[in-house]
């Protein structure tokens, strides 16, 4: 579909698919789950950046982007936990793609799908990424055996906006348009957006989530701990000051006579781990 500037329509609409993120990553970077006879991969990744034009010549903004991630249609997909991509853009052999295959998910491509949309910059589309397990052969398995082995996968932006194409040659995206699905691919067009190896996946949790599991799982283990509960015998505990550092797995405990650090039973570590887990933290 062209853009034609001597149209009524001011926005004639143009299909983009767009290469627009590549996910550089080692192990360390991914939580790997496995739960319900599930296994897949969990991560967080910069899927758009808005520094100016991209190496396909093309220049989105932050606020097209907002405006079209804040769809009710986007919405709802993220909050369905169906916010999906396909295992590369839908593009047939002929090279003739048409509008209808454009806008409609083929379940048999999915891969993978995206459970949350965050700017962690104003200039920075992110979200946290999980691959899709579907049974051996699927694309999801397949793409995860990929990122396991070292594999770099991109994201690539499908979507219906209106463009006009300029005199040397690039692109402006215009206003909002449709925001279909990020798929996978393997060359991408923005070249700072990687995986986010500096954003532990716990800082996407809104702070009043983690302070929330962080205060209940201290005073829960405060409470039934045997070890705390030993160690602490005879203290006067400061029940207010405890806290838990999931990084060392270590309670911080102030007492009358100091502050102690304990590592809680490795059934209580656990836990914290699922709660995390359940949060994506």
């Amino acid at each position: 579909m062209q853009f034609n500037p001597n149209s009524d329509n001011l926005y004639d609409y143009h299909i983009v698919m767009e290469a627009t993120s590549p996910v550089g990553m080692e192990v360390r970077d991914v939580q790997e789950v496995k739960e319900n006879g599930l296994h897949f991969l969990r991560f967080s990744a910069c899927l758009q950046d808005f520094v100016g034009y991209n190496r396909n010549r093309r220049k989105w903004t932050a606020e097209i982007i907002r405006a079209m991630a804040n769809a009710p249609e986007v919405q709802e997909l993220l909050y369905r936990g169906s916010f999906v991509g396909e295992q590369g853009h839908p593009i047939p052999a002929t090279g003739k793609v048409t509008v209808e295959r454009i806008l409609n998910i083929d379940p048999d491509r999915t891969s993978h799908r995206i459970t949350k949309l965050f700017w962690p910059k104003p200039t920075e589309l992110h979200g946290i990424v999980e691959t899709l397990d579907e049974g051996p052969g699927t694309p999801g398995v397949k793409m995860m055996r990929n990122i396991m082995q070292g594999i770099q996968p991109a994201f690539s932006l499908r979507s219906l906006v209106p463009q006009r194409k300029n005199a040397d040659g690039s692109t402006d995206v215009l206003g909002p348009g449709r925001m279909i699905c990020y798929d996978r691919v393997y060359l991408p067009s923005h070249e700072a957006a990687y995986i986010d190896v500096d954003i532990p996946v716990k800082n996407v949790v809104k702070q009043s989530e983690f302070e929330t599991v962080m205060e209940s799982y201290s005073t829960y283990v405060m409470a039934h701990s045997d070890k705390i509960r030993s160690i602490t015998d005879g203290m006067d505990v400061a029940m207010e000051s405890t806290s838990y550092d999931p990084r060392t797995e270590t309670m911080s405990v102030k007492t009358d006579i100091g502050r102690i650090f304990v590592k809680p039973e490795t059934k209580y570590r656990n836990e914290i781990r699922g709660a995390f887990d359940k949060l994506g933290i």
